[in-house]
């Protein structure tokens, strides 16, 4: 699916800073299916983007692995020649508040959900490896991680704060105000929504971005975990000390058993400064 090699990502990790899947999540997800002495087995989507190639008609584009973006004028979605293994630049012309949108299973393809009712609660991982161009005062918005299929659209960021739209998801974000400042443009969160209910941002400050530096963000949805600790976080490979509960799951601002895919959004925050959103990979697992 979506032109996914696991084995390569599954062997290509030693430690935090190599460019593969972090042990630390992912064995979480591997040891379970082996625990489960053959009852249950791994459902494994993603992409490297080794081949990574499409068409763009009025700002829609249709890509290989049933990718569907949205692209504003003067915006592009291309591959870095300069980078082995397949990395994707996702692209805004510098133009105020517009948006770029990639998602997997084009319009209405999904790939799970993260579920508390009992027939349903499969151990659930997403990771992704990504970096952005420049940081700057303009840069604008990001957002990588798990939303409701056919996301790539516009309005999919808010214009002049780069907050994301009313539907729902579960990822990493950072939001902007036209003209701010650096600081605040940069500061990498874990967030997620239920459509129509008020965001909830876990973890405010997970890291704060550098310009052409590569980051690996993630997170385990767990059922058999303590209550405290059903979802947890993962920055390069190292749990965070922050995590979603069962009762933040149970309330109605938790994307309960909605349907998933993988999105990357960007949103332009000012009229300046051109920038970009490098993917190198993404991966999701459910055990079921």
């Amino acid at each position: 699916m979506f032109g996914f090699l696991p084995h390569n990502l599954f062997t290509n990790h030693v430690g935090k800073s190599t460019s593969g899947l972090s042990p630390r999540l992912w064995s979480r997800v591997t040891g379970t299916v082996m625990a489960s002495d053959g009852d249950k087995r791994l459902v494994l989507a993603g992409d490297d983007f080794g081949s990574f190639f499409g068409t763009v008609a009025s700002k829609v584009g249709d890509y290989s692995g049933g990718y569907k973006s949205y692209e504003e004028t003067g915006g592009t979605i291309t591959q870095r020649p300069t980078y082995k293994g397949g990395v994707i630049a996702i692209t805004s012309d510098g133009t105020d508040n517009d948006d770029m949108a990639l998602a997997a299973g084009g319009a209405t393809g999904v790939l799970g959900a993260i579920s508390d009712t009992a027939a349903d609660a499969h151990l659930t991982a997403f990771e992704c490896r990504f970096s952005v161009s420049a940081v700057t005062d303009d840069m604008g918005a990001l957002f990588v991680g798990l939303t409701e299929e056919g996301l790539a659209a516009a309005a999919s960021m808010t214009d002049n704060t780069g907050v994301m739209a009313d539907k729902d998801y579960i990822g990493f974000c950072t939001v902007h105000t036209n003209g701010g400042t650096t600081g605040t443009n940069a500061i990498l969160k874990a967030q997620y929504k239920k459509s129509g209910q008020t965001a909830q941002t876990p973890i405010a400050a997970l890291q704060t971005l550098v310009a052409d530096t590569w980051y690996k963000v993630g997170f385990v949805y767990d059922p058999a975990a303590p209550p405290a600790k059903r979802i947890t976080f993962y920055l390069n490979n190292a749990e965070q000390a922050t995590y979603v509960t069962a009762t933040n799951i149970a309330a109605a601002t938790f994307p309960d058993a909605e349907e998933l895919t993988f999105s990357a959004l960007t949103h332009q925050g000012g009229a300046t400064g051109a920038w970009s959103l490098y993917l190198d990979w993404w991966a999701f697992g459910q055990v079921i």
